[in-house]
């Protein structure tokens, strides 16, 4: 504490009492007096270092302010820094999700193209198979009606024969 700072001043005029009173006992011879005097250069003396005591736990205490205050800046900053790093994970989860989805969907796609190939593959080939049945069965009937006929022929050509024998014999 200077001296013109509050609580000085008392310490001060202590200290100024107590050298008047010191000489003063000393020049009278009365040690009471003189007593009186060192008690308050003593006084003067205590207050003294009570302020610079004060002083100094003033200072010690706006450190640990400080130091206190700078550490709940750090977990503030750690506690911003977590809460960025969450938020970038979850948005990289879903990027990733919506990538996840965005393949299934075309892998999806994909499998169901090659499946719509598949049966449009299958249903010419049935539409094949169906005209060479058809074909097939259309020339089975020509041959039948072919055989039909010469099996006609063979049949007249038996009765004209057959005729023919009856009147010769």
């Amino acid at each position: 504490m200077s001296a013109h700072e509050p609580g000085a001043t008392g310490s001060f005029v202590d200290h100024v009492k107590g050298a008047a009173k010191t000489v003063a006992g000393t020049l009278t011879g009365n040690d009471d007096l003189k007593r009186e005097g060192e008690l308050h250069h003593e006084k003067a003396a205590a207050a003294h270092d009570a302020a610079d005591l004060e002083a100094t736990a003033e200072r010690e205490q706006a450190k640990a302010d400080l130091v206190a205050r700078e550490r709940e800046i750090e977990i503030e900053r750690e506690r911003v820094a977590a809460e960025v790093a969450a938020e970038k994970r979850e948005q990289q989860v879903e990027r990733e999700r919506v990538t996840e989805e965005a393949r299934i969907a075309a892998q999806t796609n994909a499998q169901e193209a090659a499946v719509d190939r598949q049966a449009a593959a299958r249903q010419e080939e049935l539409k094949r198979e169906e005209q060479q049945a058809a074909s097939q069965r259309l020339k089975a009937d020509q041959h039948a009606a072919q055989l039909k006929a010469e099996a006609a022929k063979a049949e007249r050509t038996a009765d004209a024969l057959d005729s023919t024998a009856e009147e010769i014999a």
